[in-house]
């Protein structure tokens, strides 16, 4: 499921929210198997959460940064 049109309904720094129409999507459901016995627990929730952000990323046409919980300084290209 991917939200489109949040960022006008409540754009930051905003104290109370905007009426303003959003978009609600559903994808298919998706499906997991076992992992392989050599996958550590970590690694099978990381290609889980992976996966999961990608779908919903092409549902609501963000794109895919690939990093997870870093700030923008720690992320941003460096001079």
């Amino acid at each position: 499921m991917a939200l489109t049109g949040t960022e006008r309904l409540q754009p930051v720094g905003r104290r109370l929210p905007r009426h303003h129409r959003i978009t609600v999507e559903f994808g298919m459901p998706l499906h997991w198997s076992q992992p392989p016995p050599e996958m550590r627990p970590a690694q099978a929730r990381r290609a889980a959460t992976d996966k999961i952000v990608q779908t919903v990323g092409a549902l609501s046409g963000q794109e895919y940064a690939e990093v997870y919980g870093a700030t923008p300084e720690a992320v941003a290209p460096h001079p």
